[in-house]
């Protein structure tokens, strides 16, 4: 997968994994490292509306660590957010986007309001499947 600078909104949809996902994000630190700054958030973490908000309202504002730095948050199982962070994360999509990029990593896209996912670039991972193997004993 080519690694573009820089890098739009993604949704990456990884179905029932994220074993590529972090292969993929892993590449694009190393490949960026001295022009990115990331930030990582797990959505199966039980936030509620006002904490999430708080969170990503205080990171979308700091100001980069070095001047010209694009920042990235990456939001784990995307799907788990509740409709009212994702409808503030859809109008900070809109108005703070200049130097701040949102990846979404999704097993399931359609827990994702449409009006974020027309934002975003979708990027299909690869999915592998690993087929166990019998030893008989």
């Amino acid at each position: 997968m080519e690694l573009e600078f820089p890098c739009p909104h993604y949704i990456l949809y990884e179905p029932l994994n994220d074993t590529e996902t972090i292969k993929f994000v892993e590449r694009y630190k190393e490949k960026f490292r001295d022009r990115i700054e990331v930030e990582e958030i797990d959505a199966c973490i039980l936030y509620s509306s006002d904490m999430f908000s708080q969170r990503f309202s205080s990171w979308i504002s700091e100001i980069p660590k070095q001047t010209g730095n694009l920042r990235i948050m990456i939001v784990w199982h995307a799907e788990f957010l509740t409709s009212a962070c994702q409808q503030m994360l859809r109008r900070q999509l809109e108005q703070r986007s200049f130097r701040n990029r949102v990846w979404f990593h999704v097993e399931n896209p359609s827990g994702i309001q449409s009006a974020i996912v027309s934002r975003c670039i979708t990027k299909r991972m690869p999915t592998i499947i690993k087929t166990p193997e019998y030893t008989k004993e």
